[in-house]
């Protein structure tokens, strides 16, 4: 029984790498860690514990990091192992979603050590205030990196893909999560999170969704922007957002209870729900009511967990087929 389990345990392993190979992703060992690096379009949700950072790299080669995790020798560490092999040349955009610690910690280490072209930054008054945020935000000055504030509209485009933000409204608009944040002496974790973008990411037809902190009120501007036709009306070429069945959703802040709301779920009935979270984490993340919500809206949704399955890249070959692959040697 024993030889048999090892044999299929073998034959396992041996077919996810084969599929690997055809996929154009091989597998590197890195400080005694498994990394997945893949040719063309990819999509790698880093583990950095309770926290947030993402890689895309996107068809043209050029790459865009959101977030940096908190700040710890093991979460830079994994973010070096990505950037140093798809950034040689620098970053080409940053995205720092909100400014707290988990997200924006590794961002002043990440600016010194790679060249930064363009940073998506939240639109805010006094970024003294937060001093991880600060840190950072004082060398994008010193390092020439190009700011843009992530707003509605904003985004990047390509020959086959296209990247646009569907919140939050700009500073001085209806709805504008910038307004609470910047009029408040002490923002509170939930005026922090609120600035957080919603973000859409098209390629070859496989649709992706970026949460940051944002809660189930800004879920709701984006999808009011959506469905009211701001969107599309911006976008040329003919291309638009489609939320239906979204591919793959990372999961709003952690997964906690005041993110991924019924409406937002319906809306999307995603395939797959991403968990970036810590094992054990102090906050209960994910929330068992946010994972019901999920099961109930989206029951055949996959969900997928950085406590849990670690590294977690999407790859997307030049047909439009999907090959996922984690660092605890998940595949399909």
């Amino acid at each position: 029984m024993k030889f048999k389990k090892t044999l299929l345990r073998l034959i396992s392993v041996v077919c996810a790498c084969v599929a690997l190979i055809f996929c154009g992703c091989d597998g590197v060992t890195i400080n005694g860690e498994e990394y997945y690096f893949c040719d063309g379009f990819s999509v790698t949700y880093i583990d950095v514990g309770e926290g947030d950072a993402t890689l895309i790299r996107l068809p043209d080669g050029k790459t865009m990091l959101i977030d940096c995790g908190e700040k710890d020798k093991e979460n830079m560490k994994s973010l070096r192992a990505y950037l140093s092999h798809y950034c040689k040349d620098g970053l080409d955009y940053l995205m720092i979603t909100h400014p707290d610690s988990d997200h924006v910690g590794n961002a002043a280490d990440v600016i010194k050590e790679y060249d930064v072209k363009t940073a998506f930054l939240p639109d805010i008054r006094y970024p003294e205030a937060f001093n991880e945020y600060y840190a950072f935000y004082s060398i994008v000055g010193e390092k020439g990196t190009e700011v843009v504030i992530s707003a509605l509209y904003k985004g990047v485009t390509g020959e086959d893909y296209f990247m646009i933000l569907l919140s939050p409204n700009p500073t001085g608009t209806t709805d504008s999560s910038y307004t609470a944040l910047n009029d408040s002496e002490e923002p509170t974790a939930k005026e922090r999170n609120n600035v957080s973008p919603i973000v859409y990411l098209e390629y070859k037809g496989i649709r992706f969704v970026f949460t940051g902190d944002a809660d189930i009120s800004q879920e709701n501007v984006a999808l009011n922007n959506v469905e009211l036709g701001f969107i599309n009306v911006f976008l040329d070429d003919g291309r638009s957002v489609d939320l239906d069945n979204i591919d793959f959703l990372k999961v709003g802040h952690h997964g906690s209870e005041d993110s991924t709301g019924e409406r937002f779920l319906t809306a999307l009935s995603p395939k797959n729900a991403v968990i970036s979270v810590g094992a054990n984490n102090r906050y209960g993340h994910p929330n068992t009511a946010t994972l019901s919500r999920i099961y109930e809206n989206a029951p055949d949704c996959k969900v997928l967990r950085t406590d849990i399955s670690g590294n977690i890249t999407v790859a997307v070959d030049n047909d439009g087929k999907v090959t996922t692959v984690t660092s605890a040697g998940e595949e399909n």
